[in-house]
């Protein structure tokens, strides 16, 4: 099945007939600031990022000096750590779940039931090693044994760019269809074919689950900030639990998307004599 070609109003009505093509064919896409349009949600990301760092870190971080902090996380390195569990800390991380033009595209791929499996921030500064020579590529359906599946894949991915991406300031690197690989690279596999995702801050990038990915150091002073909004079928396991953090506030400011989204009304995981109840009714005592 070509999903490129098959049919969607959301799609055709958004301006995002492009952005699937380029989905379908090199397994990653840019929205691009001119149509994500005149908005402040990138600089509302970027300040409830630079808050959460602090606020976790001790150190006031600085984007044009570079001044950071840092924190013993997984994924964590002598070049960036990651801002797990932020859905909850400022709204704007629920708009950012959501949003109007990334969310359609995913939904194409992973059903209009998916989930969002979790929403973090990379932090990175300026070291020459970064990921080393593999430049830390990797596709993000390693859970599953492979082939991964190409049409229907069980996650998908997208990178908010908060600060400007060039090769030197450590952009993301991405290998041009190697979503249809349908598998993990080989360590130093796709190396050579990895290009540097060069996009202004304002822009939201997009990729298949399959795609092998990572990034460059950043050479320059600075720092690079980004959130990956990432997204599984609603049959993957997700790998941040939203349950016990979603507020009545959260709830009433957003729709049914949001709710379903974050798995809120999920019945599986049980340990009630009573069966299978949503989650919020599992505090409640039996009659």
């Amino acid at each position: 099945m070509n999903v490129a070609k098959k049919s969607d109003k959301r799609i055709e009505d958004a301006g995002l007939k492009k952005n699937l093509e380029e989905l379908e064919t090199d397994g990653w896409t840019a929205i691009t600031p001119e149509q994500m349009g005149p908005n402040d949600i990138f600089d509302r990301a970027r300040e409830a990022v630079l808050r959460i760092a602090e606020e976790r870190t001790g150190i006031k971080h600085d984007v044009e000096t570079g001044e950071h902090g840092t924190l013993s996380v997984l994924g964590a390195n002598q070049a960036q750590y990651l801002l797990y569990c932020l859905l909850e800390h400022d709204p704007v991380f629920e708009e950012i779940a959501q949003h109007a033009l990334a969310l359609p595209l995913i939904e194409h791929y992973l059903g209009r039931s998916c989930l969002l499996s979790s929403l973090t921030s990379f932090v990175k500064w300026q070291n020459d090693i970064g990921y080393g020579e593999t430049l830390g590529l990797h596709n993000d359906s390693a859970l599953a044994p492979p082939p991964h599946p190409l049409d229907r894949p069980h996650v998908f991915n997208s990178n908010w760019v908060l600060t400007d991406y060039t090769r030197d300031n450590g952009a993301l690197c991405v290998v041009p269809e190697s979503h249809k690989e349908c598998r993990m690279p080989n360590p130093g596999e796709g190396v050579s074919d990895a290009i540097p995702v060069e996009v202004p801050a304002g822009t939201v990038v997009v990729f298949h689950g399959n795609l092998w990915h990572g990034a460059f150091p950043r050479r320059n002073p600075g720092l690079r900030l980004s959130i990956a909004a990432y997204y599984c079928a609603r049959h993957f396991r997700e790998q941040e639990s939203f349950k016990g953090r979603i507020t009545r506030e959260m709830l009433a400011r957003n729709g049914n998307r949001f709710r379903s989204l974050v798995h809120y009304d999920d019945i599986w995981g049980f340990q009630d004599q009573r069966g299978p109840l949503p989650y919020q009714m599992r505090q409640q005592q039996a009659p």
